[in-house]
């Protein structure tokens, strides 16, 4: 319609009608870019909200994860020292089967996974750029660049396996069932439980005695504890950062409300 007022115009000579069409197809143009572009920064600036709203909610997750693994290795580590105290003071000795519930605990570990979906989908898809705080955005990637840490966190020790070889199974399984736990398969417990009712005496003493007195063992026990200080000291600096990281996006978010 426009092309053919446009045609008739200029067979006419009639050159401000002319221009007046082509104004009117520019503007048209222009009006039409202008609402796309509108469209566009507002889909974006509601995207951003959406992943700000989930890399809080992810960052929230994390500090939960990374509390409870600090809590449960400390626990873990208390046993080792604790087994180590048996095998160091063995006349101390009043009850076996908290002799043998402190050296098979004391082999647990696991570290905390963190979570990171919603970054590694903006890094994917190029959205990390919709965080406009360029001093956010590198710390962002500074805190999701600590995968290395998880060498050191979850690495499982000779321990676990020398002194679940020694424990006869019975007993570890008793120990899995009523002296372990985990809250939703995510947060580890251990827990002080009684002797099965039917342990002999004689053989929790017999097993006791092999425990405390098996020098390898209890080396690699020493090495286990010793190094689950730097793993609490790793976790404690994920808490730490972890709620800096929080802090910092929810006074984002209220200056921006």
């Amino acid at each position: 319609m426009i092309l053919q007022r446009i045609t008739h115009a200029i067979r006419e000579q009639n050159w401000f009608a002319v221009i007046l069409e082509f104004v009117i197809v520019i503007a048209g143009v222009v009006i039409g870019f202008q609402v796309t572009g509108w469209a566009d920064r507002h889909a974006e600036a509601e995207r951003a909200e959406l992943y700000f709203d989930r890399l809080v909610d992810d960052l929230e997750e994390n500090e939960r994860r990374f509390r409870d693994s600090h809590t449960f290795r400390a626990a873990v580590r208390g046993l080792g020292e604790e087994a180590l105290g048996y095998a160091a003071h063995p006349e101390m000795i009043t009850d076996s089967w908290r002799v043998v519930l402190a050296y098979f605990n004391a082999s647990q570990a696991g570290g905390a996974e963190m979570v990171n979906s919603t970054y590694s989908e903006m890094v994917a898809t190029g959205d990390f750029r919709l965080i406009d705080d360029l001093e956010l955005r590198g710390r962002l990637s500074a805190y999701y660049s600590q995968t290395g840490l998880n060498l050191i966190t979850d690495q499982l020790p000779a321990y676990r396996e020398t002194v679940r070889g020694l424990i006869p199974i019975r007993y570890q399984n008793y120990i899995w069932v009523n002296c372990y736990d985990t809250l939703s398969g995510r947060t580890q417990r251990v827990l002080d439980c009684d002797a099965p009712d039917d342990a002999a005496n004689s053989d929790l003493d017999a097993l006791a005695r092999r425990l405390i007195q098996d020098e390898a063992l209890n080396n690699e026990l020493r090495f286990w504890v010793s190094n689950q200080f730097a793993i609490l000291a790793i976790h404690q600096s994920q808490v730490t950062t972890t709620a800096a990281m929080l802090d910092e996006m929810h006074a984002l978010r209220r200056d921006t409300e």
